[in-house]
């Protein structure tokens, strides 16, 4: 089930007008096919679907909280395309020019200052050793954030409720795993409360209140969820930025050396380029 699927059944099921066997027509398997292929299947919303409650009181005001939900989580989508085209072509490019200086620049330094000294020559012993050692570290570097774009991109799609397990738990930081967390406890409200959820965010601390005065939660749901994603999504992106940040630090600090390495010999002898 996707969300879109999800949020079809729930506005069917928190219509006013419509009665149970209405509403049992309108949910199956038929209806539900026309949203199918607008949406990849989420383990959540599944999950979800299966807790709505039977009675019809309390089912309504279930789905009149996750109606809006397939609305949110389009409008807070996970933009990562530009990213890893960015990060993609900066590799490629990086590497062809690696490739380009290691074969026809260096072998004319070491030329030119071979007819100086020879113990100038050994200037680019060390990276003619060492050359490979920059493509490697931006290779990790780019499987690492890859991985974090497509593992953040499915979180805010949510598809699941534990995105972050295994090595994931090691490579995002706690932070936001703490607010995806929290995320997913606005969510579970609405079908948890009733069966001994226990509130340990200040949203559904808030929630709760709210409930046992008698306050309607479809809006303060909706509300507290789209914040909450906004800044999960925010700090994603801060998280990914940083990543492409150190990326780039790698890119420069490899060029710094070469060059430093290739030039500073002319320095030495009183050159001036």
């Amino acid at each position: 089930m996707n969300w879109n699927q999800f949020g079809y059944i729930c506005r069917v099921k928190s219509s006013k007008t419509l009665s149970t066997e209405q509403k049992l027509q309108l949910c199956s398997e038929s209806h539900l096919q026309i949203y199918k292929d607008n949406g990849s299947h989420s383990e959540l919303a599944h999950n979800i679907a299966w807790q709505i409650a039977e009675d019809e009181e309390t089912s309504q005001k279930q789905t009149a909280c996750y109606k809006n939900i397939p609305d949110l989580i389009n409008e807070f989508k996970f933009e990562h395309k530009g990213w890893l085209i960015y990060l993609t072509a900066v590799f490629i490019i990086y590497c062809f020019t690696s490739q380009l200086y290691q074969s026809f620049v260096v072998p004319q330094f070491v030329e030119m200052y071979s007819s100086f000294s020879p113990s100038l020559s050994a200037t680019f012993d060390y990276y003619l050793t060492y050359w490979y050692v920059p493509i490697m570290l931006l290779t990790l570097l780019l499987i690492i954030i890859v991985m974090a774009i497509i593992k953040l991109k499915n979180a805010s799609s949510l598809t699941t409720t534990t995105p972050f397990s295994g090595m994931y738990n090691i490579l995002l930081p706690r932070r936001l795993r703490n607010e995806y967390d929290a995320l997913i406890a606005i969510i579970e409200f609405p079908y948890a409360y009733k069966k001994g959820f226990k509130a340990t965010t200040a949203e559904t601390i808030h929630f709760e209140k709210c409930e046992s005065l008698g306050l309607e939660l479809n809006d303060e749901f909706t509300v507290l969820l789209k914040q909450k994603l906004m800044s999960f999504n925010a700090m994603a992106k801060s998280y990914i930025n940083k990543l492409v940040i150190l990326y780039g630090i790698v890119i420069v600090v490899s060029v710094y050396l070469f060059v430093k390495m290739a030039y500073q010999p002319i320095f030495m002898m009183g050159e001036v380029l």
